[in-house]
């Protein structure tokens, strides 16, 4: 029954789809009010079917309806309520449907918009819709969620044990939303183009999709880093694995892209890059869906699937991507006026931030595909591994990140740097402390380089916040605040960079094999093995220790590392154990028992959770610029 009626809402909104590009067809041959309330019924009636059909399968889900094949694999009778939800996109099938579920909210909510003109906005869910209808027919064909399973069966196989977690339940659609997300961003971009509309109004709409995709996609980014952090039990929070990059790389584009919006006013011909960049952010999104879903990488969280439906999605890539370039060479905008890089002022700041963005996305792009490539070529397997992208990305993000600090007091068409002379006695200063710190010291120079940075951000964010504050102390201090987003989100960059760079190069690691009541040694701080239980849950055995964490004679913190043994999968996890500071957070893993004990791994990490303070305020001042160009 659920089955039927999943398929029959797939099928409707197959047909309202094909209706609404019909529909637009005969808009532009006769424009009248009829033939536009049609056009948009049909694009809003394609979100409420597939809004049901996803409803459907989350009910088969939450009843356990394992006559559904995609249920049957993915969840079981005793799978606590949370983890049944998430599993409705815990696979291909269900995640695929998530994904044009979300694509059907992006135009269902656009429909609404008055801002751009009606060419404009018809033509922007024309192109949403025609890209919806590739997914749909992919998701019928390859990806069918309500496929029946064979024979009957009282119980499933449950949910990958690892992914039965609070923090991966949100993942996957935040991380839908943002990048799915830049279909829109694609779409209004290219329908700038075909109607050569590409006014004030366009860069409005544009720009708060691009922002909001964009923000959204770094909380996707930081949920997912966090679960990896306490999670996998790895003690570190990002490994370079592909799927990761294939998160990255769209991030990075999109990033390049909201700072291009930022100075579209002073020069359009920066309005190709920024419809360029619009091409980019989406197809990497679809290259990096390709990569986790074809089957090719090994990783921890890929969807390793056959190759037929990989092979389908390359095909949306190549279609959606040359297409989009297609038009963008064919309907290329004119140039205005030339760009001027020969003084130093905000405009040419952006710009070099630009190129470097595409650079590292560039580099994380060859590092990814690279071992694919030669597995192809000469059937040899390599792995490209944090040492390469450590090397290339981070000292080609540097001088970006230099520039970030200082290009808010820039002015946009000025070269007014020999008036910032307090930006440059700061850097000034710090560079002599760094230099002193070097010679004087033994400290790692990448630790020196990164709190350098880190506190020439956060200083010159300040100067610069302070100043903005006595030129505009009569407004109230909302309005200040949602006038410079931009210094917030900085101002988390070098937060975050401090965090970044504690974690990496001051950690520590420690490892023993202990029984009850032994102590093991940590920094500052001595461990003791305090008590072993075990605990039945109705999914799964843990084996639970218990440890103390004291400094001198005074207990501060107890901290429960677990082993989960899942029944329907036969699956063994490991939980870790972490007792969180705000300068520091000790990590333990409890591994396996043998006869001498039960082997423990304790990872010291100090200021580890700056990184997600950090990420927290560029999050929030990328949300809070939106209200500001709303």
């Amino acid at each position: 029954m659920i089955s039927s009626l999943g398929h029959s809402f797939i099928f409707l909104n197959l047909l309202s789809i094909i209706l609404n590009l019909f529909f637009f067809r005969k808009l532009f041959q006769d424009n009248n009010m009829i033939n536009e309330k049609r056009f948009l019924l049909s694009a809003r009636l394609n979100f409420l079917f597939i809004l049901f059909a996803f409803l459907c399968l989350m009910f088969a889900y939450i009843v356990s309806d394992f006559s559904i094949l995609n249920v049957l694999m993915n969840s079981n009778s005793k799978k606590p309520f949370i983890y049944k939800i998430s599993g409705v996109w815990g696979n291909h099938e269900g995640s695929i449907l998530l994904w044009i579920l979300i694509m059907t909210i992006y135009t269902f909510v656009f429909s609404f918009n008055k801002r751009i003109s009606k060419q404009t906005k018809y033509a922007t869910i024309f192109y949403q819709n025609l890209m919806t209808l590739g997914f749909v027919i992919f998701m019928i064909t390859t990806s069918n969620p309500f496929k029946a399973a064979p024979g009957k069966t009282n119980e499933g196989f449950g949910l990958n044990p690892i992914l039965q977690d609070p923090a991966l339940a949100i993942h996957p659609p935040l991380l839908y939303i943002g990048y799915v997300g830049f279909s829109l961003v694609l779409s209004i971009a290219i329908s700038g183009l075909t109607t050569s509309n590409t006014n004030e109004e366009w860069v409005k709409v544009l720009k708060n999709y691009s922002i909001f995709c964009w923000s959204i996609l770094t909380a996707g980014i930081l949920t997912g880093s966090f679960w990896a952090y306490y999670e996998l039990g790895w003690g570190g929070w990002w490994f370079w694995d592909p799927v990761e990059n294939a998160s990255l790389m769209p991030w990075l584009a999109g990033l390049a892209l909201i700072h291009s919006l930022q100075i579209i006013k002073q020069n359009s011909q920066i309005k190709k890059w920024v419809i360029f960049l619009s091409i980019l952010c989406f197809s990497l999104s679809l290259l990096g869906t390709f990569l986790v879903r074809s089957g090719i990488l090994m990783s921890v969280h890929a969807f390793a699937t056959d190759s037929s439906r990989g092979l389908f999605i390359l095909m949306l890539f190549f279609i959606i991507t040359g297409f989009s370039l297609l038009i963008f060479m064919i309907k290329y905008p004119e140039n205005d006026k030339g760009a001027s890089l020969i003084h130093f002022n905000k405009y040419t700041s952006i710009i070099i931030n630009n190129i470097i963005m595409v650079i590292v996305c560039l580099s994380v792009l060859l590092g990814t595909i690279y071992p694919i490539i030669i597995e192809s070529i000469f059937n040899e397997r390599i792995s490209v591994g944090a040492p390469y992208f450590n090397s290339t990305v981070l000292p080609i993000m540097l001088p970006g990140l230099l520039i970030m600090a200082i290009a808010p007091a820039l002015s946009l068409k000025k070269n007014n740097l020999n008036k910032k002379l307090s930006y440059l006695v700061v850097f000034l200063a710090i560079i002599f402390f760094a230099l002193l710190i070097y010679i004087l010291s033994t400290i790692n120079p990448w630790a020196i380089i990164g709190i350098g940075l880190a506190v020439w951000i956060i200083i010159s964010t300040a100067i610069e916040f302070y100043n903005r504050f006595l030129k505009f102390k009569n407004n109230t201090l909302k309005k200040i605040i949602f006038s410079n987003t931009a210094l917030i989100s900085h101002f988390g960059v070098g937060i975050l960079i401090i965090g970044i760079t504690a974690s990496s190069i001051w950690k520590k690691e420690f490892e023993d094999v202990l029984n009850v009541g032994d102590t093991l040694n940590i920094h500052n701080y001595s461990l003791t093995f305090n008590n072993l239980e075990e605990k039945n849950v109705d999914n799964y055995q843990a084996i639970i220790g218990e440890f103390l964490i004291k400094k001198g004679d005074k207990t501060f913190g107890k901290v429960k590392p677990e082993k989960r043994y899942y029944f329907s999968s036969k699956i063994v996890t490991t939980e870790a154990g972490i007792h969180h500071q705000l300068l520091q957070d000790i990590y333990i893993v409890i591994g396996n028992n043998n006869p001498a004990g039960w082997s423990i791994k304790v990872y010291h990490n100090p200021l580890v959770s700056l990184i997600w303070i950090g990420i927290i305020f560029i999050i929030a001042g990328g949300l809070m610029s939106i209200k500001r160009y709303d």
